[in-house]
């Protein structure tokens, strides 16, 4: 609201744009509760954004009523009368536009789907709410509030409106200069373009960006066939090391487990939960945190401890980067899988981009081979079951019961002592009761050898499988570490073996280049909304080419933060779209109609441009400033509100800066060359639409 009121230096005009924005966001959170959507950080990003969308549509009407009021000494009445008569258009036209621009994006499918359509649902409920404000009580409270602008005002504004005035004839200038020399015009522009496209190109993509979510994993992998007292012992000595580093609070260990797939008595992990985030600075970061880490415990010679991030959408995996699965698929046993597997993580660890690539398969894991002589069995009348049954009872444990004690149930389960099973004599002494009542030695029964195997054997699509998982390294994107694992795995897998993403990785490989295509479609809607808006093919032209602008300045943007192309930029891009579109409507709606009223091409530019100069600059710091506390986030959820104040801010400030020069030149350029093709096939001078000719309409 500051912003509005060094623009408009009235309280009172800055009091019914500020009015507009409880109505709009309560109206929002009513219908979205109705729609059974949750305040999640999609709706509630979508929600900070929508503040600064609610005012601009308030924005416009409050500085054209005070325009009017200035330049023609009508009333307040008759002024907003007047305006509404103006505006009215613009504003119905900028909310259908985003309308356009978000309701196909609504429609796709997946998990990327899922997030695009939560934002736009809410986008466009608050903008909705926000159009009705403008077009029914904006104007009300103008006419019980507003009073014309007093002549003498403080220094202040005076040296603020001399600095707007200079700056408005600085951009009439430059107008002026590239008007008269459209070719130079044209050079700016593929320049713009090129760059726009160059960006794109060298930008990495990423799904969601990882987050630090207060807490972190770390996997822990002892040779095979270790014990688990040892495995415990090396947990003791991780949690040592984490309770020692800055920024960790509290930490837990549990030996037999894991996160990643397989477990076993080898096998262990660690979560720790780290302090508060205004307790730890950057160096505490998780990121800093798991760097640090894995240079400390690579001094573990005993073991294998990799620290790894939760995923950033819980659900999807189990960690943080990506998750490979390696199949074979022509029947290769699992010691070929094991040992490809060993030749690809290699090859991924020597690899720039990527970093603490791993895996908890093992193929020689050593294990006892229990061989049952069928037919001895059915000589001595005992069914294998049986026999599986005592092993299970007597080394594993047998559920017998459940008793009730102080108001609380146990359970009763058979199981020997660990001292009765820790040698394979133990499993020979073992007998069996047969058919006829008699207890058999096992020892007669089946013979014992050791032998060397899978752990657990894993099956993803039915192929055997071993799970692969890695982080990207620091300064790289997510797509460029998806990208690198596959470029290995067409280099280093030998015939009949194959692999495939899941968990995020997966996600993010669906998604594809829906970038592309959200961007195609949402920028085909709206151009095809503005020729039914304007009833013409050429005229929306001149706002869908200075969209680039924006998307140039949003890009570039996202190249200088070192911030991939993720979901939540994406999500930025097509809102970007939309408030790049709806500044160019309000110059061009105008300086369309003053080229209807007479004025030359040059002429209604130029009086578009003075007229909507103020307003579309106000807007365009009241959201500037908006999203400002997006791009300096910290703590939970930084990456995701980074990713998406980066992108608006920087499409605003280089949208708005070059806008306001490219648009009216657009704008001329298209109108110069639809005029000059309609005088030739038809003999029209000008555009009339009272008199348009129907076969100049039809072509036009």
């Amino acid at each position: 609201m500051a912003v509005v009121f060094l623009f408009l230096q009235d309280w009172r005009a800055t009091v019914i744009p500020t009015l507009t924005i409880p109505v709009s966001l309560i109206g929002g959170f009513a219908v979205l509760y109705v729609m059974g959507y949750s305040a999640n950080t999609i709706t509630l990003f979508a929600m900070i954004l929508a503040v600064t969308l609610v005012v601009d549509d308030a924005i416009i009407v409050v500085e054209n009523v005070q325009r009017v009021m200035s330049e023609t000494g009508v009333d307040v009445r008759e002024a907003t009368l007047r305006t509404m008569d103006q505006v009215t258009g613009p504003i119905v036209a900028t909310t259908l536009v985003l309308a356009a621009l978000f309701v196909p994006v609504a429609f796709l499918a997946g998990i990327t789907g899922e997030l695009y359509r939560q934002f736009a649902v809410t986008i466009l409920v608050t903008i909705t709410f926000s159009t009705i404000n403008a077009l029914t009580f904006s104007p009300a409270i103008c006419v019980l509030m507003l009073r014309p602008t007093p002549e003498s005002r403080s220094r202040f504004f005076v040296k603020v409106n001399q600095g707007l005035d200079a700056s408005r004839r600085f951009y009439l200038r430059l107008l002026d200069l590239f008007a008269r020399k459209l070719a130079l015009s044209a050079l700016v522009f593929a320049v713009i373009v090129g760059g726009t496209y160059g960006f794109y190109r060298i930008l990495p993509t990423g799904f969601v960006p990882s987050e630090d979510q207060g807490y972190l994993f770390m996997n822990v992998q002892l040779p095979n066939a270790a014990s688990l007292e040892r495995t415990q012992q090396t947990i003791a000595a991780v949690s040592s090391v984490l309770q020692r580093t800055p920024g960790v609070a509290n930490t837990i260990g549990i030996a037999g487990a894991s996160m990643v797939g397989g477990g076993g008595s080898n096998s262990g992990m660690i979560i720790s939960a780290l302090k508060p985030w205004n307790e730890r600075g950057a160096d505490q970061s998780v990121f800093a945190l798991m760097d640090r880490l894995r240079a400390e415990f690579a001094a573990i010679s005993t073991a294998s401890v990799v620290p790894f991030n939760p995923p950033a959408i819980p659900g999807l995996g189990t960690t943080g980067g990506f998750d490979f699965r390696l199949q074979a698929r022509a029947g290769q046993s699992q010691a070929e899988l094991a040992e490809v597997m060993r030749g690809l993580i290699i090859a991924a660890n020597q690899t720039k981009t990527l970093t603490s690539v791993f895996s908890t398969f093992s193929a020689d894991v050593p294990e006892v081979y229990l061989d049952i002589d069928r037919k001895r069995t059915e000589l001595y009348g005992v069914s294998p079951a049986t026999i599986f049954n005592t092993l299970q009872a007597h080394l594993g444990s047998s559920y017998v019961d459940d008793f009730n004690i102080f108001s609380r149930v146990y359970q009763v389960r058979l199981q020997d002592e660990p001292s009765f099973r820790t040698r394979i004599e133990d499993i020979q002494r073992l007998r069996v009761r047969s058919q006829s009542g008699s207890l058999i030695p096992l020892q007669g029964l089946l013979s014992i050898s050791t032998v060397y195997g899978p752990n657990s054997i894993s099956r993803y699509n039915l192929f055997p499988s071993a799970a692969i998982n890695g982080q990207a390294a620091a300064g790289t994107s997510t797509g460029a570490a998806l990208d690198a694992m596959e470029t290995l795995a067409a280099q280093k897998l030998p015939p009949g073996f194959g692999y495939e993403w899941t968990g995020m990785a997966l996600q993010e490989k669906q998604a594809g280049n829906q970038t592309t295509i959200i961007l195609i479609a949402g920028i085909l809607f709206t151009y095809l909304f503005l020729v039914a808006q304007y009833e013409s093919w050429s005229v929306p032209l001149a706002v869908m080419l200075s969209v680039t602008v924006a998307v140039l300045g949003a890009l570039g943007s996202l190249l200088i933060g070192g911030i991939d192309l993720n979901i939540y930029a994406q999500i930025g891009l097509l809102l970007l779209v939309g408030l790049a579109a709806k500044n160019a409507i309000l110059i061009v709606e105008f300086a369309k109609k003053r080229r209807e009223e007479g004025l030359s091409i040059m002429e209604a530019a130029t009086d578009g441009t003075t007229q909507r100069f103020r307003p579309v600059l106000m807007t365009a710091m009241a959201s500037v400033l908006g999203v400002v506390p997006l791009v300096v986030a910290t703590g939970a959820g930084a990456g995701s509100r980074q990713a998406i104040g980066t992108t608006v801010l920087g499409g605003l400030v280089v949208g708005s800066a070059l806008g306001l020069l490219i648009i009216p030149l657009l704008y001329i350029y298209v109108q110069t060359v639809r005029e000059g093709v309609k005088r030739r096939l038809f003999g029209v001078d000008r555009v009339d639409p009272d008199s348009k000719p129907p076969a100049a309409a039809a072509a036009d």
